[in-house]
């Protein structure tokens, strides 16, 4: 009985390390901007933006995407410097394993030459936040509406 309950409990295990680490979709944003959000509400928080090029809005360390079918709506906010967060704390800066701790296992890992990106799903797979790490560093955060 005790070698079945232990496979049980090995098989359970075994799955359970190969599911998706989706998240939340309420801890997908950055400051308090959450994609999907109006642009005006965006603009009351942090003042008019820096400069606006096309679809693009970039204020002071951030930048937004407006979609290009709802166009007062935000579809991406995308994180490079400052001093925003996510909800649960996370910002650039930051290690690899602050990271981990926070989000787990990612949903999709893309290694490129120095650099490698971090992926998490929405519960919903409406929305994902990507992490982007060099040399064990958070360097950039992006959060957007799924197409």
């Amino acid at each position: 009985m005790k070698k079945i309950s232990a496979l049980i409990c090995g098989a359970v295990l075994a799955t359970s390390a190969v599911c998706s680490a989706t998240v939340s979709p309420d801890i997908i944003s950055i400051g308090k901007i959450v994609p999907g959000m109006a642009v005006s509400e965006v603009i009351s928080m942090y003042g008019q933006p820096v400069s606006k090029k096309g679809d693009e809005l970039k204020f002071q360390g951030f930048t937004i995407e407006i979609d290009d079918k709802r166009p007062n709506i935000v579809e991406e906010i995308e994180v490079y410097g400052g001093t925003l967060a996510t909800p649960n704390g996370v910002q650039i800066g930051q290690s690899l394993e602050v990271l981990n701790k926070t989000y787990g296992t990612a949903d999709k890992v893309d290694e490129d030459f120095n650099e490698v990106e971090y992926e998490y799903y929405s519960h919903d797979y409406s929305k994902t936040i990507k992490f982007e790490v060099r040399n064990g560093v958070i360097t950039k955060i992006k959060c957007k509406i799924q197409d």
